[in-house]
């Protein structure tokens, strides 16, 4: 069998328990090797027949497998290169049914995850329940049985445009593609922007969706220094004249991980220098909505050139996946093939869901309960970790604790790991392997409750205060 030029070893090396393995010990192998190495960013798995000669089982275990590694976000499927590897960009997360057993918010071994972003009260579970006993009486009910147009329904499409609307923003529905999540819409964008290469900009901290992408895509991700502001303009215009850069990628509302909120005149800066190279901007505000006081987006300030990314999976619930894309004008089409060529069509339920709930109010319902939550556990954690090494926001779902000497953000996720706390450590969002701010964001909302946050916080400023640690075995 031929071997792929960026595997390192070979594919017989993916071994099961006998002819009877099932898709997820396939799954399980291969994520495995993975995450170890042997199959590096941006290479290939086997094709799925050839494996599955290669293992003796049937085809359609096989692909259950690679849909299984796609689900936790280890490989991105391409018609036209296979399943790439993105080397566990996005953090690993529990099975359901592993996490069933647990303590709510505590991983293996009873260690408290702090790296996920879910809801931080139950009102979402709350307002599902009342829904469902009435979902059926609604006219649109009985479209959840059909094929949908890849963007959308109508009626999805104007509560799209309702729910990313902010204070001089009124976008249209005619160019809003309703997604599968905030994820599934930063790959159409990149699928209708990106060629066979390419310059994407960033934060040089950067969310790691979009570096789970960039291998797909073959597209270089170049970070760009930033301070309390946001990213700083006199180095995007010097990389947008030295390189061919197709799109500037940002967070400019609560950024993910450093908290900042882009300032105004950094959002005009921005838009005048995408402006001036015809770059286009992708938008991700997936946590603007929960802003009391939100500055114009830049989808208002340059909506010729600007995909403006929504969701509601961090807002309300992961569990409901549903985005939002506002593209500039004349490009919706091209968004829509690629949710066509992906997922064929939001899925009907969960879009029908978020509509009635944008419609009647519920989604403010739980999106102000979250508030008052959030800013509750923000004041826990300026109580409990040092002030001066805090960045945190009332607003804002996670906080980012910067490391002092001799901490190094990996060696303190570690250490914390082994004492009972796990966090999202620099590395996790860096861009490349230049020298960046040391540090772990902390996801407030991931905990149970208050009082499981607060033991948490109170072992991470221990932990602190104390020193690197050698750390040997399995942590």
């Amino acid at each position: 069998m031929k071997v792929d030029e960026n595997q390192t070893k070979s594919e017989s090396d993916i071994h099961t328990k006998g002819r009877q393995a099932t898709y997820l010990e396939v799954s399980r192998n291969l994520e495995e090797q993975v995450r170890s190495g042997h199959y590096p960013p941006g290479s290939r798995l086997p094709p799925q027949r050839d494996l599955a000669i290669e293992l003796g089982i049937n085809v359609s275990t096989v692909s259950r497998a690679y849909k299984e590694l796609q689900a936790r976000g280890l490989i991105v499927a391409s018609k036209r290169r296979g399943s790439i590897v993105t080397g566990g960009a996005m953090p690993a997360v529990p099975a359901s049914a592993q996490r069933n057993a647990q303590a709510p918010g505590e991983g293996t071994n009873g260690v408290i995850d702090l790296t996920v972003n879910r809801p931080a009260t139950g009102e979402f579970l709350t307002q599902l329940a009342r829904t469902m006993a009435v979902i059926a009486r609604d006219p649109r009910f009985a479209e959840t049985q059909e094929y949908q147009p890849p963007q959308g329904p109508e009626w999805a499409r104007a509560a799209g445009a309702k729910w990313i609307a902010a204070p001089g923003f009124t976008p249209s529905a005619e160019n809003l593609v309703v997604t599968s999540g905030a994820q599934h819409g930063l790959y159409a964008v990149l699928s209708s922007l990106m060629g066979h290469d390419g310059v994407i900009l960033s934060d040089q901290l950067t969310y790691y969706g979009l570096k789970a992408l960039a291998p797909a895509f073959q597209f270089e991700l170049v970070g760009i220094p930033s301070d309390a502001d946001g990213l700083l303009p006199e180095h995007l215009e010097d990389a947008c004249k030295r390189m061919r850069v197709k799109a500037i990628f940002t967070v400019p509302n609560l950024q993910n991980p450093s908290v900042v909120t882009m300032s105004l005149e950094r959002r005009l800066a921005l838009a005048e220098i995408a402006r001036r190279h015809h770059v286009a901007i992708i938008e991700d505000d997936v946590y603007g909505p929960l802003l009391r006081k939100r500055l114009p987006t830049i989808a208002s300030l340059c909506p010729e050139l600007t995909f403006h990314i929504a969701s509601t999976s961090k807002i309300l619930a992961p569990g409901l996946r549903i985005g939002y894309l506002l593209t500039p004008p004349h490009g919706a089409a091209l968004a829509a093939e690629a949710v066509r060529t992906t997922a064929w069509m939001p899925a009907p339920l969960s879009t029908l869901i978020t509509t009635r709930w944008i419609e009647d109010g519920t989604a403010q319902v739980i999106l102000e309960a979250q508030r008052v939550e959030l800013q509750a556990r923000q004041a826990l954690a300026r109580e409990l970790l040092p002030p001066e090494l805090l960045n945190s926001d009332p607003a804002c779902m996670f906080v980012w604790l910067r490391v002092p000497e001799p901490w190094r953000s990996d060696d303190f996720a570690a250490n914390a790991q082994a004492r009972g706390v796990s966090t999202m450590p620099a590395s996790a969002f860096a861009v490349d392997r230049s020298t960046t701010e040391h540090g772990v964001r902390i996801n407030l909302a991931c905990a149970s409750s208050r009082e499981q946050l607060a033991r948490a916080l109170q072992i991470l400023a221990r932990t602190l205060r104390d020193r690197p640690r050698a750390l040997f075995g399995t942590i």
